[in-house]
Order: C-alpha cells, then structure tokens, then sequence
C-alpha cells in the first residue's frame, strides 16, 4: 500500500510539474508585452539580469489555490540558473512594481474589460525616488509619462495626466519650469492663526523673461541643487567660498548646521538673475559675493572702461559687482559700501528676506578694504599666516614653509610692511596664476584639523543672522 501510495503521489508531482510549466509559459508570454514597457525605464543595465521569469507556486494539496513568483535569468531567453526576487534589489523591485501598475492603468484606460482596473485618467505617485539609484531617477517622470501615455499605433484621444510628488532633486530638475509646482509653506500670522500652504507656479515667476528661465533650469540642472528642498539659501562667489564656509558653518554655527542649507555657487554676476525664484520661494537667503572695485579709465578707442584694481584707499571707485548694482543695495559708488546702513545689508519683499554679505574693512589689518573672499581671509588671519614661515617642530628646529599658493601667500604676507602694501600685492597674486582651488583645500585641510583660523566677519554676521532666521518660534502650533 505505502509503494503504491508513493507511486500515485510521484505521478502527481510529475503531473503538477508539467503543468506549472506550461502554465509559466502562458504566463511569460501573456506578461512579455509588459515586460518590454518596464525596458524604457532604463531596466536591465549591462550588468543586471537579462531576463524576467515567472514561476507559479503550486501547493500539491490544493492545485486551485497558488500565487505566482518573480524570477531572474542572468541570461537572456534562458530558463535555467533562476534568481529569486529578493536578490534583485529594492530599487529594482520598487521600479517594477511602478512599471506595471503604470502599464495596467494605461491599459485599462484604452481597454476596460471586465476584471480589469478601474480606467483612470490622473495617476498620482507618491516620492518614487524611493531605493531608486540617481540616473534612474532623472529619467522616471519622463518614461514614466510615456507609460501611461497612448503610443502612435494606440491613436486616441484618451489621455492620463501624471502627478508625482518628491523630495528628489534629481526628479525636480528632470523636468523644465513649467511642469514644477512648488508647495511652500506659509507661517502663522496675525491674520492666519494656523500654518498654511501655497502651491507656487514655477513656470510664472519669471513671466516674460524667458532667457533668465532658462539659464535657472539650466543651471539646477547641471549643479543638481537642493534649493527647492531647503529651509534656507547660501549664495557664495566661487570655489573658496564654496569649500569653505560650509565649514566655518559647522564647526561656528551649530543651529544653522542643523538646518537644510542649499549653497549655490552662482557669482556675483549672476545672482541677481534668480531674484524672482528667492522671491517666491520666500526662504531666508544669504548673499555672499565680492565687492569688485572698479576703477574707470580711457581705453585707447577714447571709451570709458572699468578695470579691476586694488583697493588701497584711493578715491573715485566704483562697485563692479552686477548683483550688489542690479538687485541690491543697488549703489554704485564704493565709498558708500564702507559703512553699510541696516537697510543697505538686508532686501525684503513681502515675507522674503534676503540678506547681502561684501568684503569690509579688517580691524585686525588696521582697517584695511579687502576686495575678495581670499584677501579678506589672509587680511584677518595675518598673525596664522606669518607663523607659517617660523614654524618650528616639538624639537625646536624649524619646519620647512609650506609650497603651492598657500606657500605664495604666506611670502606675500611675512614680505609686506604695511597693510596697504599687503592688500596691493594680494592683489596682483590673485590676478596671476593663482590657483584659488589650490589655496581653499590647504585652509581646508588647517581648518578641519583644528587651526584656528577665523571665519571673515562679513560672512560671520551673515550666517550668524541666518541662524537667527532659522530659530523656531515660541508659540509655533505643531
């Protein structure tokens, strides 16, 4: 009775195996269309697994009641050598997934049958950034349209809009201006008791200007900013800034630290150019750029032209920066940047505030005018930068000076006699082949080890008034 028992139960394994393949046949080519949708969004790369199969799980006592199992092949067209799901990873999983409920929408859409999805024509997906390596997601909102969208063949004129919600940035910048819809939120007020939010357009704020839009998309796009994820903005002037007052913001600001600060290194020639954008996202902004004396001289063509020289008290100059002349404070003579007023540092619109941040005379150089984010770092770390020179080792015996630029400085700086010789021959250092990049890692490197090199106090009060923007109010209701 047991052999003959076994010999039944052998016949019906054979049985039910034969018909799981046939069945996963069926199922392989029913899903292949599908399938090929999921390849336009970027799956397989070179090095994934070439092929997608599915197996059914049949329980032998109960043949009706079985579910179907996602497989692998490293090989394409190639049954054998099969890799479970969970081998393939979250973000392909979650990939998948969105593929075919995408697909099935798009079908049930053109071909309602009974059983099928209800056909919608608004899909929302929630932050599918989710697990999703970057290159992906900068192609997901577009392919994902597709999906969804009636192909040339399938000509109709039913349609399926899209809404994704993200906190990527790679998924934002994947798209131009005017499919962006920007939540922000607005705080309580004397009229608002409660916490509110807006849905800010940005596709409008730069109304006809269709040149600035452009250079804005093209510049999030290129920088891959966070700025519309931040709770605050940094624009610095170049690379120094860039690399270093991240730095000072850590180890001096522990608040600010704590917040969400976008940096964008823009220029100050071309911060002006996202006015709108900071006006309408409303968040606390910090402008640090360079104050960029001017001097006007006769070209030989007998026009006027502004050269760049070194402040050393002379009369005359002039502010060439294009962001503190265009957007504010909008002044143009020199002098008048010396002594700011209150109104001159901060520009407000509406509930923005956007405080400005230049280069001003260096108590520690006996009032010295800097003209950049380098000079005005050397002109009050003057003492740190001499010692460079006579450093001597725990033995007493003296440490060779350092080389590259921050060797160069450190000569300018044990060379000058004055302060107003100093700031000349800064001067004419940056104008030459000074690598700027060079010098910002070595004070990198100094200040990361625990130098004491002080932050320049233009930029010090501007962050310290940042952090104080950032500070959560008393009576905020949660």
């Amino acid at each position: 009775m047991a052999a003959t028992g076994h010999g039944h139960r052998a016949d019906l394994i054979k049985a039910v195996a034969e018909a799981q393949k046939e069945l996963d046949k069926k199922i392989h080519d029913a899903i292949a269309p599908s399938v090929a949708e999921v390849k336009k969004l970027g799956y397989p790369g070179l090095h994934d697994p070439q092929e997608i199969r599915f197996r059914t799980r049949i329980q032998t006592a109960d043949l009706l009641d079985h579910g179907t199992a996602v497989q692998y092949s490293m090989k394409k067209d190639s049954g054998e050598d099969l890799l479970p799901e969970y081998s393939i990873g979250l973000g392909y999983q979650n990939l998948q997934s969105l593929s075919y409920q995408l697909v099935s929408f798009k079908t049930a859409r053109l071909n309602p049958e009974k059983g099928s999805p209800a056909p919608v024509h608004l899909v929302m997906i929630e932050e599918p950034e989710a697990h999703l390596h970057v290159q992906v997601q900068r192609i997901f909102p577009d392919k994902a349209h597709k999906l969804i969208s009636p192909t040339e063949k399938e000509a109709t004129a039913l349609k399926s809009q899209l809404l994704i919600s993200t906190h990527s940035s790679h998924l934002a910048h994947a798209e131009n201006f005017d499919r962006l819809r920007y939540v922000r939120r607005v705080p309580k007020s004397a009229g608002q008791p409660m916490p509110t939010t807006e849905v800010v357009n940005l596709g409008q704020i730069f109304g006809s200007d269709t040149v600035t839009r452009k250079f804005a998309e093209r510049y999030f796009r290129v920088q891959h900013t966070d700025l519309l994820f931040a709770n605050a903005a940094i624009f610095v002037e170049g690379v120094a800034e860039r690399m270093l007052v991240p730095l000072f913001m850590e180890r001096d600001y522990e608040v600010l630290n704590s917040r969400y600060v976008s940096f964008l290194d823009i220029g100050g020639s071309h911060a002006h150019r996202l006015k709108p954008l900071v006006e309408r996202l409303r968040i606390p902004t910090v402008v640090i750029t360079d104050i960029d004396p001017v001097e006007a001289k006769a070209a030989a063509t007998g026009k006027t032209v502004y050269v760049a020289v070194a402040n050393t008290g002379q009369v005359g100059l002039q502010c060439g920066n294009a962001t503190l002349r265009n957007w504010h404070p909008k002044l143009e003579n020199l002098d008048d940047f010396k002594v700011p007023k209150p109104e001159h540092l901060t520009w407000t619109e509406a509930d923005c505030m956007v405080r400005f941040s230049w280069q001003l005379p260096v108590s520690e150089a006996g009032n010295t005018w800097p003209s950049s984010f380098e000079d005005s770092l050397i002109l009050s770390n003057i003492d740190w930068f001499k010692k460079l020179m006579t450093a001597v080792d725990n033995d007493g015996n003296s440490v060779a000076p350092p080389t590259g630029a921050l060797g160069a400085v450190a000569a300018k700086v044990a060379a000058a006699k004055t302060h107003p010789e100093l700031a000349s021959a800064l001067h004419t250092l940056m104008h030459k082949s000074f690598s700027k990049g060079d010098f910002a890692a070595s004070i990198f490197e100094n200040v990361a080890a625990g130098e004491s090199i002080t932050c320049p106090k233009y930029i010090a009060d501007a962050l310290a008034w940042l952090q104080a923007q950032l500070e959560p109010s008393a009576d905020i209701v949660l």
